[in-house]
């Protein structure tokens, strides 16, 4: 489970110091953050709720 929440994180920070050049890539930079920051939510609070 640590593996998995690490490499979520460590692409979170990839895509968190990519220059920001135009509003297409702000938007791409925003969704994806956002979407693996959803994921890594999920992935800490449903093991404890299956205990």
């Amino acid at each position: 489970m640590f593996l998995i929440n690490g490499l979520l994180i460590l692409a979170m920070i990839f895509f968190f110091v990519l220059p920001i050049t135009d509003a297409r890539t702000a938007r791409m930079k925003l969704s994806v953050v956002s979407s693996l920051g959803v994921l890594l939510a999920v992935s800490v609070v449903v093991p404890r709720l299956m205990h």
